[in-house]
């Protein structure tokens, strides 16, 4: 009980650095004035995760001074972890203490709900937090007007693209998106294969959970069929032709969008559409404004291939296994017509020709400096981290300070916790399983973050 209770105070005092633009309304001089009102409005707009980088300003200095603006996210989830989800606000008290004013609202949690102390110093127009502390407590009803909504976004049909390969597509908005408040947008693109707009793969829907997990905090989502998926006799000569044009005719369409911030478009890969994120965000023209990479290696295409097909590789004939071995070392020296010859792991040897033509990924990231999160499960048997975003972090350099790397433990290549995996060792996504909710969570503050200093 007492390593609880510690768990949760350390989890309280860091998360009460949770800004809220909600609170500007009731604000003298710049600053928040705290009543039953704005502490319940800082409690909801806490638990939804909104505005991260501004509430930590009104935190008295020696508290800032040991609680970096950096770490507070993280513990952010040491709550819900302890406690299961919110479910609402219950009832508020008030009483002074001291040189102190203490306002206490109850949280209705799934497993244990809680008492939120709130204090700062009972001083006309002193409005510098002093203390956040949660306490278990007994179990209250709800309020209603004071739960989170059920319905978070609408699921609106789209088309992106160009005949003859106009592809449906799905914009999750936000129910709170309007032309006041417009949402930041992630538009997703798969991994290898001929994936459907949910990014379905056995009993897993990672894009449609990314969408729901987004929708929670007022960001919108962009998902579409691949082109492979819908048109799969379509002529593929490059991943320009399988993947980028289409991840930029989506983020093309979303200026066309109403309540929309076409000054947040993020793009979002997985895998392979990590490794090319770069690539669609320099092809946007600027269009874009960060790149989510999850599970994602600065491996040339042609290398990550190899490495999936080694041991089918060895198993050619002589002549044959030398053919792929030489492409694989030369492809990006060879002439055009010479890596037309040439057929590897699906593709003809223009495919990974035309791709050595461009920057690689790690260039593009120092040159771009669009805002970067890098996330990898630590179980990803696919891409390994080492392989993944160490190299990443690595090869983009210690001093990019737009670059943010994360990786998640028990988490697979999906960032779900499945980690039952084949024969091999590698996952096999039989089970029904979810993008992790503390991994959804951090990537959506990061894009609250990105938005709000945007504004």
């Amino acid at each position: 009980m007492k390593r609880f209770l510690a768990l949760l105070t350390l989890c309280a005092i860091l998360m009460g650095c949770l800004p809220c633009a909600a609170l500007a309304g009731h604000m003298e001089k710049g600053v928040p004035v705290w009543t039953e009102e704005t502490v319940r409005q800082y409690a909801l707009d806490f638990v939804e995760g909104k505005s991260m980088d501004r509430l930590w300003g009104y935190y008295d200095l020696q508290i800032r001074r040991y609680m970096p603006e950096e770490a507070y996210a993280t513990q952010l989830l040491e709550l819900e972890f302890l406690t299961g989800d919110f479910l609402g606000l219950g009832s508020y008290r008030c009483f002074e203490e001291s040189e102190l004013k203490v306002h206490v609202l109850h949280f209705c949690m799934e497993k244990q709900d809680l008492d939120m102390y709130f204090s700062h110093k009972n001083e006309e127009d002193d409005w510098e937090i002093m203390a956040v502390e949660f306490v278990p407590a007994e179990d209250e009803e709800p309020l209603p007007e004071y739960t989170m909504p059920e319905e978070t976004c609408t699921e609106i049909s789209m088309t992106i693209g160009q005949e003859p390969y106009v592809l449906d597509a799905v914009l999750s908005m936000p129910t709170s998106a309007s032309a006041e408040k417009p949402a930041a947008v992630c538009v997703m693109v798969h991994d290898y294969g001929a994936l459907d707009r949910d990014h379905t793969i056995g009993g897993t829907k990672m894009f449609e959970d990314f969408a729901r997990e987004m929708a929670r905090y007022g960001i919108a989502t962009l998902r579409y069929d691949k082109r492979t998926y819908a048109y799969p006799d379509a002529q593929i000569e490059t991943v320009k032709d399988e993947v980028v044009d289409d991840a930029v005719y989506a983020i093309e369409a979303l200026h066309d969008v109403e309540n929309i911030d076409t000054d947040c478009i993020i793009v979002a890969g997985v895998g392979f559409g990590g490794m090319l994120a770069p690539r669609i965000a320099d092809e946007s023209q600027g269009k874009a404004d960060g790149l989510i990479m999850i599970g994602a290696t600065p491996n040339r295409i042609i290398d990550e291939l190899y490495q999936r097909n080694k041991e089918d590789v060895a198993a050619l004939p002589d002549a044959e296994e030398k053919v792929i071995k030489n492409a694989v070392r030369n492809i990006g020296k060879m002439k055009e017509d010479a890596a037309r010859e040439i057929d590897a792991f699906g593709h003809n040897g223009y495919y990974y020709w035309e791709s050595e033509q461009y920057p690689s990924a790690v260039k593009l990231l120092r040159s771009l400096k669009l805002p970067l999160y890098m996330a990898h499960g630590n179980f990803d048997t696919e891409v390994g981290v080492d392989d993944g975003f160490a190299d990443f972090k690595k090869e983009v350099g210690p001093n990019a300070v737009f670059a943010t790397y994360k990786a998640y433990r028990g988490l697979n290549h999906m960032l779900m916790n499945d980690l039952s995996v084949d024969l091999n060792g590698k996952s096999t996504y039989e089970a029904e399983s979810h993008l992790d909710a503390q991994a959804a969570r951090e990537m959506a503050l990061w894009i609250l973050n990105i938005q709000s200093k945007d504004n």
